[in-house]
């Protein structure tokens, strides 16, 4: 029996994620010899027209009602869906370096926090994948240490631990949508500076004005690759086999990519040039400790919300 996934590419730059749907297809058809068929589909083909969530149209929610069958989300939109471990990965300082969050995500740990999905989502989670990796400020002006992020407005992404670990480093959080990309409604973007990527910082940055970049490595961007639930019961023990296999297989080459991505732009200064970075630069290991210590009181306060031995888990991994 063939079967056809529709795969929705919902997240921006699209590049990030069409590579990692490109190489699941490719793993797929050559694990079911055909059987599974992928088409990627981008976010114009459903946005005018399908069941909206807030101000933006729903991934889960097209998995819910059976138009799609995968994506690829950023961890906090599937902890919206009463799934709170999931921010726990937003939390400052998390991950040591790559290895360890592989451990992590990887891991016993990250394996059952996707397995648990369905219990409180229509959806079953197959794989982590980074689509940015580790976070940076992209400002107005350079910052060399945490009295120059001070009373600074930083635009970040909704979600309780991005805006609260915001806040403990002493800046003043702007709630943005990541939903309009275009150079048009960047060059709006006027606020002092944005937490980002450097995989994401030419589509979600305003050049113009938050060109001075700096690597404080403070948390990760995480996605995840999921599949619709309904859909994922209603396959063979085989085939969920080579569908694990493929996610893993295609998360693995992901993350590999984006820290590639991220190194090119730290250390290429004609890559920094094409972006119109005009000063990049990483945080001093001393600076970074004192934001650590800054945003232990993010610990204290969302410790409690997650599984228990969740968050201590994570850092003895």
């Amino acid at each position: 029996m063939k079967r056809k996934i529709r795969w929705l590419l919902y997240h921006t730059p699209v590049e990030l994620f069409i590579r990692t749907a490109e190489a699941f297809s490719e793993k797929i058809t050559e694990l079911t010899n055909g059987n599974i068929e992928i088409e990627i589909l981008d976010i114009a083909d459903y946005e005018d027209h399908v069941p909206t969530q807030g101000e933006h149209f729903s991934p889960i929610a097209l998995m819910q009602s059976g138009d799609i069958e995968m994506s690829q989300l950023h961890i906090s939109r599937i902890g919206q869906w009463n799934t709170p471990d999931f921010f726990a990965l937003e939390l400052p300082f998390l991950f040591s370096d790559h290895d360890h969050a592989t451990r992590v995500l990887d891991g016993e740990i990250g394996l059952a926090m996707l397995n648990r999905l369905p219990q409180t989502t229509p959806m079953q989670g197959l794989a982590f994948t980074y689509s940015g990796g580790y976070r940076v400020f992209a400002s107005d002006k350079i910052i060399n240490n945490v009295e120059d992020l001070a009373g600074l407005n930083v635009a970040v992404m909704p979600g309780p631990v991005i805006i609260d670990t915001i806040k403990s480093f002493g800046c003043e959080p702007v709630i943005t949508s990541n939903k309009a990309n275009s150079e048009a409604e960047r060059a709006k973007r006027h606020f002092a500076s944005l937490q980002t990527t450097l995989p994401r910082y030419q589509v979600e940055a305003n050049a113009e004005v938050q060109k001075y970049v700096t690597n404080t490595q403070h948390s990760m961007y995480l996605t995840s690759i999921v599949v619709a639930a309904e859909f994922w019961d209603s396959l063979t023990v085989e085939e969920k086999a080579a569908m694990t296999e493929a996610a893993q297989y295609s998360a693995k080459l992901e993350r590999a990519w984006s820290i590639a991505d991220s190194d090119k732009i730290a250390t290429d200064t004609d890559e920094q040039k094409r972006l119109k970075i005009q000063n990049y630069q990483e945080f001093p290991q001393v600076e970074k400790d004192k934001l650590k210590a800054m945003s232990q009181k993010i610990y204290t306060k969302y410790t409690p919300m997650f599984s228990t031995g969740l968050v201590q888990g994570i850092l003895d991994a």
